[in-house]
């Protein structure tokens, strides 16, 4: 699925998931939480896709990854105070980022398996407990990786959900292929399905 496509499911997950997760108490019901929410899931409908360097998310990640190091280097050699200084928030970004690097192996591997969704929950909670990283990040992250998987697992090429254990490609009974007509239809009819229940709830 394209980039537009799986941030379009990703949306429609989250909504679908605040309709849910206040029973869980993970998402308060106060308006910021909620759009921080979303964005973090649009986030994590993208993250998946972190392990191609051609795709939209992988782009602009392993881009803004380098500029983030480059810059931390040359702290490093003329202001070294300045890491002194936010020495926490550069080890909360190390440890978050540190996993995500080990797992990237080639397009369509461990990023799309239920392994990785397992333990991006269990790494999520680990932050949440040592670091006091707010819930409502991860639970975005979560959904929205979920969704991408979703997505994914309708295409033709399917998705290896038991990786590393087996790496044969699962899909749908039902599949379209990445960019085909079939997949737009289905995003148009998920945006006007969003807009709906939005219009329909708020009003």
């Amino acid at each position: 699925m394209m980039a537009p496509g799986h941030q379009v499911v990703g949306f429609t997950f989250g909504v679908g998931a605040l309709t849910l997760i206040p029973a869980f108490e993970v998402v308060s019901e106060r308006p910021f939480q909620m759009v921080l929410f979303l964005v973090f899931v649009l986030i994590g409908s993208l993250l998946p896709d972190i392990d191609t360097p051609t795709s939209t998310f992988g782009q602009k990640f392993w881009r803004g990854l380098l500029t983030i190091f480059t810059l931390a280097f040359l702290c490093y050699l003329f202001f070294p105070s300045y890491l002194n200084t936010y020495r926490d928030e550069l080890k909360i970004f190390v440890m978050m980022l540190l996993p995500v690097l080990i797992m990237i192996r080639g397009h369509r591997k461990m990023t799309h398996s239920l392994l990785f969704v397992g333990l991006l929950i269990v790494y999520s909670a680990i932050l949440e407990q040592a670091f006091q990283v707010p819930r409502v990040l991860a639970a975005g992250l979560v959904v929205g990786v979920i969704s991408h998987l979703f997505g994914d697992y309708l295409t033709k090429k399917g998705i290896p959900l038991f990786y590393p254990f087996s790496k044969k490609h699962q899909q749908f009974l039902i599949t379209f292929r990445t960019g085909s007509p079939s997949e737009k239809m289905i995003v148009y009819s998920l945006v006007l399905w969003n807009v709906w229940f939005l219009t329909s709830t708020i009003f």
